[in-house]
């Protein structure tokens, strides 16, 4: 087998383990649901290019799962997209998606990346040392909006269109820290993995995002990048190559989280993982 073919043959192995490992098996499962009711999402495993993402099935090209145990058409997206972040299915399905995260950090961590060697990572005095592997650093990469910090308050606000409040959702500092990216945040800290933030947010913004991020908790970050208030490209290109920029400081970036395809496609980096969002689409 070449060695590009058996390095993606570990991923998808390993990817496949975690995908078990989330998903109840059939054997256990108490009580079916009938044949006519409609499933909960549950995690899948696509691709950007060369990049291996895990996300929850929700019908593909179809409207999102909302959790809604009635019909809804797209004209009435904005009562049954409240009662989808209110009811609390958003958040459970973010933690399903970041405890998986949180898993392929830690198999990074303690099995060497995916790889069957062993990794180095020692601990002393109540704080993390970096963690390694074959002399790379380990690192997490977190998008922001609707990532790390939730902009429900300006997203409901405006009626879910692009309005005011949500223009100046980055200059307000509306965003609120979403529960289970926090938790993979300190996690991946405690570890000894750094963790980068890449945002589409203008370099304008750098004061406010990073005064809403350490309000809410997000603290001892290794570095934030935000886009350049002249630069026209596209996110893609923006972000895949701040990931090329932090593999050329010696990481490897373990895992992506983002709630855009476009946070994640691009490659430079070993996975990614897609966040629920159904209030908006960036290209």
């Amino acid at each position: 087998m070449k060695p590009g073919m058996r390095k993606l043959s570990i991923y998808l192995f390993i990817v496949a383990a975690l995908l078990v490992a989330a998903i109840p098996s059939v054997a256990g499962a108490q009580t079916p649901p009938p044949d006519t009711a409609i499933p909960a999402p549950s995690p899948v495993l696509i691709h950007l290019g060369r990049t291996p993402v895990v996300e929850l099935f929700d019908g593909g090209g179809g409207l999102p799962y909302l959790g809604s145990p009635t019909s809804y058409n797209a004209g009435d997206w904005e009562p049954a997209l409240r009662k989808f972040h209110d009811s609390g299915v958003y958040d459970t399905e973010l933690t399903e998606i970041d405890k998986l995260a949180e898993k392929a950090v830690l198999r990074s961590v303690h099995k060497g990346d995916f790889r069957s060697h062993k990794g180095r990572f020692h601990k002393g005095h109540g704080r993390a040392h970096a963690a390694h592997f074959k002399g790379r650093k380990l690192a997490l990469v977190l998008d922001i909006d609707e990532t790390s910090l939730s902009n429900y308050d300006a997203i409901n606000a405006d009626n879910f269109t692009f309005g005011p409040n949500s223009q100046a959702e980055a200059t307000n500092e509306t965003g609120k820290a979403i529960p289970s990216t926090l938790e993979l945040f300190n996690l991946a800290k405690q570890n000894g993995v750094a963790v980068f933030f890449i945002t589409g947010r203008r370099e304008n913004t750098r004061a406010h995002t990073e005064s809403n991020l350490t309000r809410e908790g997000y603290v001892g970050w290794q570095q934030l990048f935000l886009k350049p208030d002249a630069s026209t490209e596209t996110t893609v290109q923006y972000k895949s190559g701040a990931r090329a920029a932090i593999e050329g400081q010696g990481y490897r970036i373990v895992a992506n989280v983002g709630d855009q395809y476009s946070d994640l496609a691009g490659g430079h980096e070993d996975i990614g993982f897609k966040l629920a969002n159904p209030f908006y689409f960036l290209p």
